[in-house]
């Protein structure tokens, strides 16, 4: 027969169990958004979550034009539709219309971006004829104009920041003008691989294949302009089996409704999740290609394709989303680790998010439209540009970030 003390020590236990189950499913419940309602006596009310995140933190968060909080911060919301509008100044405003579901994190994941963008420099002595490489992380372009004639030349720029390499994003010279070799008559063309460089000259009818693992001389340079065909299709094969590749990674359904006309045509998020794609006809995206997610965003859609239309797929979410004509936007690209694409449009440098929100002009006014690529890490755009009517056009950086 068990004695008090042991039968008061498996009440304890007990309770202790349940205290710690009970804890346990209260918290479970909290969070994922249920909240305690005393209006029709004690109980649980299921609620959202929206996790109001930006790029700077510390914007001011207004809901339904109401100042709520700051960011980086969340808030239990009953179910509905909401406008969110995050804000900072010196920044240009975010704002979107969310539904808010029970039990499911919404997250703003905002990038805000400079309202004064800071326009710098980085080239001094000219900028002919610039071309960038397929992953945008290099341009090559001569230089005529400069004081000393032996400055003049072909020249290569990294689009990178790297601490250890304080002298990366300094202009470097190829090679300089050779005799009979002006390189600011020369157009140049970048190899599937970056490795190489072709440059044509058209008036000449000349054309050079420069290799970049060595250093550009008057002995090593050959005139390649008898196999300038071949060396053509084998790139342009490089291409079509890199374009293949980034097929593979897409929904059967849509593989057939992208344009394969360029590799430029298909181009992939940092994160891999969303791929801009330029439609190649009139068609339309069949529903659920994959389960969608809880969280599944709850913009409007554009599953019914026109065609030279420029569209991104969410790959985990199933949806897709309407960027714009190519008739009107031009160059269009993702910027580095963002949910964002920047275009050219009306001659104004623009970004907008990937599912067509928030569509804003990050620089207005003389730019190469054929010119504007990202910095490597998303907080710059590079353009072509001069200060005033007379001045050489230079390659500037703009700080949007």
């Amino acid at each position: 027969m068990a004695n008090p003390s042991d039968k008061k020590s498996i009440i304890i236990i007990i309770l202790v169990l349940l205290l710690i189950v009970s804890s346990t499913y209260f918290i479970s419940m909290f969070a994922r958004g249920y909240q305690v309602n005393f209006n029709k006596g004690p109980g649980l009310t299921a609620t959202g979550i929206l996790s109001a995140t930006s790029k700077p933190k510390g914007a001011s968060v207004y809901i339904n034009d109401r100042l709520v909080t700051a960011t980086d911060d969340t808030i239990n919301l009953t179910p509905d539709t909401y406008t969110i509008k995050i804000v900072m100044d010196g920044y240009l405003p975010w704002q979107k219309t969310v539904s808010i579901k029970k039990e499911v994190v919404y997250q703003t994941d905002t990038q805000l971006f400079r309202s004064v963008p800071d326009l710098k420099p980085i080239t001094v002595t000219g900028a002919v004829n610039p071309t960038v490489n397929p992953d945008m992380t290099q341009i090559a372009y001569s230089v005529a104009s400069a004081s000393a004639s032996k400055d003049n030349g072909l020249y290569l720029i990294q689009l990178t920041d790297n601490p250890i390499l304080i002298s990366r994003n300094t202009p470097r010279q190829l090679s300089p003008n050779l005799p009979g070799i002006d390189w600011a008559k020369f157009t140049f063309t970048f190899s599937p691989d970056s490795r190489q460089i072709l440059a044509t000259n058209k008036t000449s009818n000349i054309s050079y294949l420069l290799t970049l693992d060595s250093a550009i001389s008057q002995k090593n340079l050959y005139d390649v302009t008898p196999r300038l065909g071949l060396i053509q299709e084998d790139w342009n094969n490089q291409n079509q089996q890199l374009i293949a590749s980034k097929l593979e990674r897409l929904p059967k359904a849509l593989r057939t409704m992208v344009s394969t006309d360029s590799a430029k045509n298909i181009t992939f998020s940092s994160d891999d999740n969303r791929v801009l794609y330029l439609a190649k006809a009139d068609n339309n995206i069949p529903q659920n290609l994959i389960t969608p997610p809880p969280a599944q965003s709850t913009q409007t859609q554009n599953r019914d394709l026109k065609k030279d239309n420029y569209y991104v797929y969410d790959i985990k979410d199933d949806t897709n989303f309407l960027i714009g004509p190519n008739t009107s936007i031009s160059n269009p690209f993702w910027l580095p680790n963002s949910n964002s694409i920047v275009f050219v449009e009306e001659n104004n440098i623009k970004v907008i998010e990937y599912d067509g929100t928030n569509k804003q002009s990050l620089f207005a006014g003389s730019f190469d439209p054929k010119v504007v690529y990202p910095w490597s890490d998303g907080s710059r755009i590079v353009t072509l540009t001069s200060p005033y009517t007379s001045a050489p056009e230079n390659l500037y950086a703009i700080s949007i970030k």
